[in-house]
């Protein structure tokens, strides 16, 4: 492991170890490391998270993460950032702390209505999230977390989320040295004027420290200059292009304006990277694309490199997650290839659904040997049930089941596998699937639609957000 993610490395961190005691190292990502941490001035209190972002990440993602999170505000499920800063080329994000329990220790324990449940809750913050045109981009059941005493579902890391628009930011960005604030959002803050005090309100404030104590989140701050400087210099060379966060930024059926006059102006980068751009050395120009996330619920449009990237990659992996839960198997698809989850698809969703994919973002998809195809009036809704049925009958975890879960903690409820390999699942449930899984992003459900959907309305449905909270 690199001592660039160690706790001893955080502990050297002045500003950091003032103000609290690094006490666990939860987990780590491509970009980032997650440590347990509790207020010094307050041993007894509840711990946080604090997530420390590694010096070689592009400053325009850790800008891009920062305004999405203060953006969404921690609420409807999403998240919270409670402050942040930037110290030695590091920046360090403060979160609540979630004592989750691991998906794989409880996915097999679910009932229908417990299905129904986490859906619905996956589906309420991404309708939040999607409202503002932002792609989360990384949605899996490890970034979906079960909290193991409240029994709350919270969505996190926005490392790779954006907005749909080509662009990290919005162009009217201008940061001046005091970044102050707008309603616009005219820069990154780093603590939020409408946030809760947490319980632990009493942290001392050691000059520049200050943004991480609880107490500056009563009332704005202007953001650390150390941090506004780099993330300006970072801004000098974002693309153009892109919208305000704003709900109406997010335009149905994918139809958005994927960049400016040029899509494929491509502009020097070399000011936040330790080699020369393909811009500077004449490479030929194209429009960037991206393909974050992770392998088996990376979307067909994400795998196959196409330009139109919407809010519907998002739902594709909820079905995915969907996919884990009617199977009984998880990880769904065990490859570590995209282009071999792309083949597994191909024999679930039928290869010609697939092609319809594939050609709406002109490419096409050749396979062999090639699955059957669709029988005569048969409906992708069937066809794929006829194989999740099969799949059931025969995972192993549910044909032989495992001992019992102690880490999931219920009262009333046995946890055991709580629905056998013969469970018949509502034809609603793999409409739904069929659904979040069209391989044509323009036809794919959408979050809003989906918790209107039969199967998710079998459960405790309360009105679905108008309107995001300002």
């Amino acid at each position: 492991m690199s001592k660039l993610r160690t706790i001893e490395h955080v502990r050297s961190f002045e500003e950091v170890d003032s103000l609290f005691d690094v006490v666990d190292r939860k987990g780590q990502g491509t970009f980032a490391t997650v440590f347990t941490v509790k207020d010094k001035s307050a041993p007894d209190s509840e711990p946080y998270a604090l997530k420390m972002i590694i010096p070689t990440t592009d400053l325009r993602r850790i800008e891009n993460e920062l305004r999405i999170l203060r953006r969404l505000n921690g609420k409807h499920g999403v998240i919270k950032m409670l402050s942040a800063m930037r110290i030695r080329d590091h920046t360090f994000i403060l979160m609540p702390y979630i004592d989750h329990v691991s998906f794989p220790s409880y996915y097999l324990t679910f009932k229908e209505k417990d299905i129904r449940r986490y859906l619905l809750h996956l589906l309420r913050a991404l309708e939040y999230v999607h409202r503002y045109g932002i792609i989360h981009r990384d949605v899996k059941p490890s970034n979906f977390l079960l909290d193991r005493r409240t029994q709350k579902y919270t969505l996190i890391d926005f490392g790779l989320a954006h907005l749909q628009f080509e662009g990290d930011v919005e162009k009217s960005w201008n940061p001046s040295s005091t970044c102050q604030s707008s309603e616009r959002g005219g820069r990154v803050s780093l603590e939020n004027p409408h946030s809760h005090t947490p319980k632990s309100s009493h942290l001392r404030e050691l000059g520049n420290s200050r943004l991480f104590s609880p107490r500056a989140l009563e009332k704005p701050a202007p953001m650390k200059p150390s941090l506004c400087s780099a993330l300006s210099t970072s801004r000098r060379s974002s693309p153009t292009g892109g919208s305000p966060f704003s709900p109406s930024s997010l335009i149905p059926g994918g139809g958005a304006n994927f960049g400016g006059s040029n899509p494929t102006e491509e502009q020097c980068v070399c000011g936040n990277r330790l080699t020369l751009c393909r811009s500077c050395r004449g490479y030929p120009k194209h429009p960037p694309v991206r393909r974050g996330g992770t392998v088996g619920y990376r979307a067909p449009e994400v795998v196959l490199r196409s330009f139109r990237q919407t809010t519907a990659i998002d739902l594709w992996a909820v079905g995915v997650i969907l996919l884990t839960f009617l199977s009984g198997r998880y990880p769904f698809i065990k490859v570590d290839d995209d282009l071999e989850v792309l083949h597994a698809f191909t024999h679930l969703l039928s290869y010609e659904r697939m092609q319809q994919g594939a050609h709406v973002v002109g490419k096409r998809l050749l396979v062999d040997p090639k699955p059957p195809p669709l029988q005569e009036g048969e409906t992708p809704t069937l066809f794929l049930k006829k194989r999740l049925v099969s799949i059931r009958k025969n995972e192993r975890k549910l044909v032989a089941p495992p001992p019992v879960m102690n880490e999931v903690a219920s009262s009333s409820e046995s946890s055991r596998v709580a629905l056998s390999n013969t469970h018949k699942f509502p034809s609603s449930a793999y409409d739904l699937c069929a659904r979040l899984l069209d391989p044509v992003p323009s036809r794919r459900i959408t979050a809003e639609q989906a918790v209107k959907h039969p199967f998710i309305r079998g459960t405790e449905v309360k009105t679905h957000i108008t309107a995001p909270m300002k």
